[in-house]
């Protein structure tokens, strides 16, 4: 009786460690992880605009890909609870939203293209007008600004999950405090009127970015905008035919070449995400998954052609 009594006590032990080691080991590779729900609010990057922006610096990670000549704009992904302002706000595109399924994100924009899909909540500021408000101060239609706790308070609101299970290895993956390295300058030529360009800063182990030679500052704070790791993407971009207003189409989904950047070092990687439904994932040329440094990203979705120096 004591032996079997022994062997279950035994078991259940047994057990009960091992369900502990697994969630240990599930919360730290972020399979299954359960998180806040990202925000991704999309971001307008025209000169008219970066003279407006704010709230950048408090951003995870920035995606920044081409959308009509010459102009980029930006989508800031949030996965902390800060309470920011964001703007201006502007239009999706496809491929924006296609990235937002990534982290099954409530997805903020003002009209534009976007994907129906169950994985993110879709607050358009033309269905959803209360999570935003627009400045008088500022003329067009670049004055659309909101804050990210307007945008999680409505998605509550509106009866959807305030935390979601992800798997994402830019989430999990940002260990590393490397610094020192000789890459001090990184220079990208989107086209003749739109040149981004980064200096690494080793006393802060970040890189200040720069608009054609100008520094990048929030317009509220006038804090300079630094990032402690650049990815730049090469991807397949194309016109839409026959869209009278220069249109574009960023393949974000297969696979290719990425540069990394972090403490002043550079890494030759490989981008793959498999289809809609998988992130995008950046291996070595080992074939590991890339861990990156502490601290936020700015990931550049640029054409197979753009030119990109660094020194």
């Amino acid at each position: 009786m004591k032996k079997e009594i022994l062997s279950k006590s035994f078991l259940c032990g047994f057990i009960w460690l091992f369900l502990v080691l697994f969630a240990c080991l599930t919360i730290n590779n972020n399979i299954y992880a359960s998180t806040a729900r990202p925000l991704a609010i999309i971001i307008g990057n025209s000169p008219e605009e970066v003279i407006h922006q704010t709230g950048l610096n408090k951003a995870d990670i920035i995606y920044e890909a081409n959308v009509e000549y010459p102009f980029t704009r930006l989508m800031a992904i949030f996965n902390n609870s800060d309470e920011v302002i964001v703007g201006p706000v502007r239009s999706s595109r496809y491929y924006f939203s296609r990235l937002a399924v990534e982290w099954s994100a409530i997805f903020a924009h003002c009209g534009g293209q976007s994907l129906k899909n169950e994985r993110i909540v879709n607050l358009d500021q033309m269905l959803y007008p209360s999570p935003y408000w627009r400045d008088k101060n500022i003329g067009g239609w670049i004055n659309l600004f909101t804050k990210t706790q307007n945008i999680r308070e409505k998605s509550r609101k509106m009866g959807f999950q305030e935390k979601v299970n992800l798997d994402n290895h830019l989430l999990s993956l940002r260990t590393l405090n490397l610094s020192g390295g000789d890459i001090t300058k990184i220079s990208i030529k989107y086209n003749q009127k739109y040149t981004i360009s980064y200096e690494y800063k080793d006393d802060t182990n970040t890189y200040l970015r720069y608009i054609n030679s100008m520094l990048h500052q929030d317009s509220n704070t006038f804090e300079p905008i630094a990032v402690s790791n650049i990815i730049i993407q090469y991807v397949t971009v194309e016109k839409i035919p026959g869209g009278g207003e220069g249109r574009l189409e960023v393949e974000v989904i297969g696979e290719g070449v990425a540069k990394i950047f972090y403490g002043g070092n550079y890494y030759l990687t490989k981008w793959v995400k498999k289809s809609k439904d998988h992130p995008t994932v950046y291996y070595d040329r080992q074939g590991n998954v890339i861990n990156l440094n502490q601290g936020n990203i700015w990931i550049h979705l640029v054409p197979e052609e753009t030119k990109v120096w660094f020194k």
